[in-house]
Parts: C-alpha cells; sequence; structure tokens
C-alpha cells in the first residue's frame, strides 16, 4: 500500500472514531439521565459509523505485511502526522470502549434500581389491597361500634 493510500485510510478512520466518541459522550448522558428514546437513536445512529471504521480497519490491516521502510513518503512530516493520527485514533477506540464500559455499568444500576421501585410499589399496591379487603369485610358483616351512652 502506498503512503498516500495508507495516509487517507488513516485519516478515515481517525474521522470515524472521533463521530463514535462524540455519539458515545452523547450515548452516556442519555443513559445516565435516563433518556431511553435518545439512547436508542443515538445507538442508530452509531451503526454507520462503526461499519465505516470497521471496513477502514480491514483495509489499514492489509498495510501490517507491509515493511514500512520501503513505502515512500512526500516528507517526513506527513510520516509522522500520519503515525500521530493513528495513534491519536487507537487513543479514541479506548476511550470509546471506556465510554461503552460506563454505559453498560449505569444501565444495569438503572435496571436494579426499578426493579427495586417496582418490588416497593407491588409491595405498597399488596397492602393498600389487603386494607381495602379488610375495610370491604368490615362493612359487609354488619358489625357496627355503638357510641351512645346509657
Amino acid at each position: 500500500m502506498n503512503s498516500d493510500e495508507l495516509s487517507s485510510l488513516v485519516q478515515q478512520r481517525h474521522a470515524a472514531a472521533l463521530e463514535l466518541v462524540e455519539l458515545g459522550h452523547a450515548q452516556l448522558a442519555a443513559v445516565q439521565s435516563g433518556r431511553m428514546n435518545e439512547l436508542m437513536q443515538l445507538l442508530s445512529q452509531k451503526q454507520k459509523p462503526l461499519g465505516v471504521l470497521s471496513e477502514l480497519s480491514k483495509r489499514l490491516h492489509t498495510a501490517i505485511g507491509d515493511d514500512p521502510e520501503t513505502r515512500q513518503w512526500a516528507s517526513r512530516e506527513m510520516r509522522s502526522e500520519c503515525r500521530a493520527q493513528h495513534e491519536a485514533t487507537e487513543t479514541m477506540l479506548m476511550e470509546l470502549m471506556k465510554i461503552e464500559s460506563d454505559c453498560e455499568q449505569q444501565l444495569t444500576k438503572n435496571r436494579g434500581e426499578i426493579e427495586e421501585q417496582i418490588r416497593r410499589s407491588d409491595g405498597a399496591k399488596q397492602a393498600n389491597r389487603s386494607y381495602a379487603q379488610s375495610a370491604q369485610s368490615m362493612s359487609t358483616r354488619g358489625s357496627s361500634l355503638d357510641l351512645s351512652s346509657q
């Protein structure tokens, strides 16, 4: 793979990773604030850049077998910029993995909190039903309290 093609692929991959990190931050904010509709939209939006990233990574993988010393670069600066951009992309991908992990942990926590709220709500409903049944059975038995004085 020549240096121009390699540089172009690295730039495109960098752009896809940047888009994914931005969407990831929005995803985490949506998860933390319980905005599930927004979360679903963001997950949908991530599909395209994930596909692009995967395709570019496959194409770049073919360059692994090339001897980097035989690749002709227009300048040392271009080679250094390409390397720096590649390293920045790898850092962003690590950040993206951290964001995904944080989202998963927050969703698990949210699920646990919702389960606890449901348990409490079910307990309150059961107590209300028991109280209502008790009050109803008292009124249907015909029992009354005599408050007259003798």
